[in-house]
């Protein structure tokens, strides 16, 4: 009697634990989606540029965050075009990809927070590079909230100093991003 309940019990966490590892995030709620980032110059200079043009998929190993950075504006059209075309170059390189094992991310319980640091590969302007981020999580049904944040040096990615008429901004620029997503 006592091995049939250990086998009935054995048999019930293998499938709770399968159901977990196939739960999937998916369909990003795009009214919630932006993400941001924020560079600063000499003088207190501060340019802060968005889009709302962010995605995400999950094959169950790994979750890929994409931002597409054509739509990214920053409230001027020549900065924007400069941002866009001359150091992002997004003809070539229209998008930046966040991917983090699903295993380094913890999972909120429906009505529960979670936060942690985790670990990822993020590509921009066609190159890789390791980046550890901050993110926080909250479930409410099947939804998730996730925002997370990186420090990030563009120089790492290849991509020039933004500079216009003599005025410089810093290679470090730290890069917000936020969505809905349905487990």
């Amino acid at each position: 009697m006592k091995s049939r309940r250990i086998a009935v019990f054995v048999g019930l966490a293998t499938l709770a634990i399968a159901g977990l590892a196939d739960a999937k995030l998916a369909r990003v709620t795009t009214e919630a989606a932006k993400a941001h980032f924020h560079a600063s110059g000499p003088a207190g200079m501060s340019i802060d540029g968005s889009t709302t043009d962010v995605s995400v998929a999950d094959d169950g190993t790994s979750v890929k965050v994409v931002v597409a950075l054509g739509s990214l504006t920053t409230g001027i059209a020549l900065r924007d075009d400069h941002t866009r075309n001359k150091y992002i170059e997004v003809s070539k390189y229209p998008n930046a990809t966040l991917t983090v094992a699903r295993s380094a991310l913890k999972f909120p319980a429906d009505g529960g927070s979670t936060s942690g640091d985790a670990q990822g590969t993020m590509n921009i302007h066609g190159k890789d590079k390791a980046v550890t981020f901050h993110y926080t999580a909250a479930k409410k049904g099947t939804a998730i909230t996730i925002v997370g944040n990186a420090p990030l040096d563009i120089t790492d990615f290849g991509i020039n100093v933004p500079s216009y008429l003599g005025v410089t901004v810093k290679k470090d620029i730290t890069v917000d991003v936020s969505f809905v997503a349905t487990d």
